[in-house]
């Protein structure tokens, strides 16, 4: 079963949701509730919820506040309530990795489409992280427990977000892409480039294309159109701008060389 907090602060639809919505039909059970975001976000980290349904407007702190705020804290999924179709709310959700984004009132059609949805996504997350902590079993750290966690949850996630990369750089790839494939908002993924590769999530995309193209120029016969192809760049001579700009020679010249 995964688990869900639910952060509003109206009493009476907080505990509507909590008492009439089936949670267990779509795989979910109630961690807790909150009725603003300072108290949301101690039951989150409390809790550690696989879901977070909030409302947008709180007390004091919005909603997408506090999503921000928990997003380098914690990985978990989100669904935005809200009474306002607002554009710009809903866009800065979207970049916030936020999976559904319902006004009310909310349709219980609606709800459990947006429960599946976002099943779907802790499932490949779980996935992942399991996968990860797998290859992982032996390593131990010093570090107090709560800072291991955070640690070794974003070392996880950046290692997964460079293997998928260097699966996919062929294909063409986004940070939302990598984001959704990993099941993390695509600004906490922005952020952990930063703070864990010191470079942004193209930098890292570029390099790792640069080194296969090195390979491939060394170890293969392809021809350089051939190669930009297989790297995923459509045009040969953008890419030989990329290469020359990154090496300090064309592809053609470093061929020569080897």
């Amino acid at each position: 079963m995964y688990r869900v907090v639910l952060v509003e602060d109206e009493e009476l639809l907080r505990q509507g949701l909590m008492l009439t919505t089936p949670w267990a039909e779509h795989g979910y059970q109630v961690a807790g509730s909150a009725a603003d975001a300072t108290e949301g976000e101690r039951v989150i980290l409390e809790t550690r919820p696989d879901l977070v349904i909030t409302d947008i407007r709180l007390p004091r702190v919005l909603g997408l506040d506090m999503i921000e705020s928990l997003n380098a804290k914690i990985a978990c999924d989100y669904i935005i309530i809200s009474g306002y179709d607002d554009f710009d709310y809903a866009q800065r959700a979207i970049g916030l990795g936020v999976r559904a984004y319902l006004v009310k009132p909310i349709g219980d059609d609606e709800l459990a489409a947006a429960l599946d949805r976002a099943a779907g996504f802790i499932a490949r997350r779980r996935q992942i992280e399991e996968m990860l902590r797998a290859g992982r079993a032996g390593e131990r750290e010093a570090a107090p427990v709560l800072g291991r966690n955070e640690k070794s949850l974003g070392d996880r996630y950046m290692e997964a977000a460079v293997a998928h990369i260097r699966a996919n750089f062929m294909n063409g790839i986004t940070v939302k892409s990598v984001a959704d494939a990993l099941g993390i908002s695509e600004s906490y993924l922005t952020k952990l480039f930063k703070r864990k590769a010191g470079a942004s999530f193209l930098s890292m995309l570029t390099k790792l294309r640069m080194e296969e193209a090195v390979r491939l120029l060394e170890e293969s016969d392809l021809k350089i159109f051939e190669i930009a192809d297989r790297l995923g760049y459509q045009d040969a001579q953008y890419f030989s701008s990329i290469f020359r700009r990154a090496t300090g020679v064309n592809p053609s010249e470093y061929k020569r060389r080897v």
